[in-house]
């Protein structure tokens, strides 16, 4: 996050991880006005009709009609109408703004909801990705047996449930999926930490091939 201001309805972001990714994921909807630097197609006015030229990059500014995950590209395709743009381009025709990790950009709403507030609060403090050290933690658990550690989205949401999440390990190759979301609100609204597990460094591979969610507990389960 670079910066944000709910009274003036607009935040200035840049992508930084997964987990930035994966808020914005959540955050964007139709309706909004997403303004980007952009790679687009100009086409050169011919007498036989328009050609297709070379690509160029422009700031344009779209109204979002529709937001998708591509999970080969690991960024979000956020398309819509053209509302502002150079001379060079024709307002009113589609573009799809392609928003991943390095990624700048400005989002406006005519109304920020209560919980998109929220949302941008938490990334600010709360989720950071999995340090070695701490995915060691609950390996250390894992082979003590010792009833700390949970692992399995039904494990970890019973644990949830009670309160008893200190740390949640999620993959990154899976935090883009709906069935986590509402886990995680639980988690984070009672205090539990929220770790993305990346499959960079040799640690974050051993936990990505064998869960896809788990966790350090506070206490045992009953």
């Amino acid at each position: 996050m670079v910066e944000f201001s709910p009274e003036r309805k607009v935040a200035k972001l840049k992508i930084d991880d997964p987990l930035d990714l994966w808020h914005m994921q959540s955050i964007l909807e139709t309706g909004d006005f997403l303004t980007a630097k952009t790679l687009r197609t100009v086409f050169i006015q011919k007498e036989e009709g328009k050609e297709k030229g070379e690509k160029k990059f422009f700031t344009l500014k779209i109204r979002v009609e529709k937001i998708e995950f591509d999970k080969y590209k690991n960024k979000l395709r956020v398309a819509g109408k053209i509302v502002e743009a150079p001379k060079d381009v024709q307002k009113g025709s589609y573009h799809t703004i392609e928003v991943g990790f390095g990624s700048f950009f400005t989002l406006e709403k005519e109304e920020w909801k209560e919980e998109q507030i929220e949302r941008m609060e938490r990334a600010k403090i709360k989720m950071s990705v999995a340090k070695d050290a701490e995915i060691q933690e609950f390996f250390v658990h894992v082979s003590k047996d010792d009833g700390i550690a949970a692992y399995g989205i039904e494990q970890v949401r019973a644990a949830a449930g009670i309160g008893a999440v200190k740390t949640v390990f999620i993959s990154e190759e899976k935090i883009h999926e709906k069935n986590f979301e509402e886990l995680v609100k639980e988690i984070e609204n009672k205090r539990g930490e929220i770790k993305l597990v990346s499959r960079k460094n040799a640690i974050g591979e051993k936990f990505c091939r064998a869960y896809d969610i788990a966790a350090v507990l506070r206490f045992k389960l009953s």
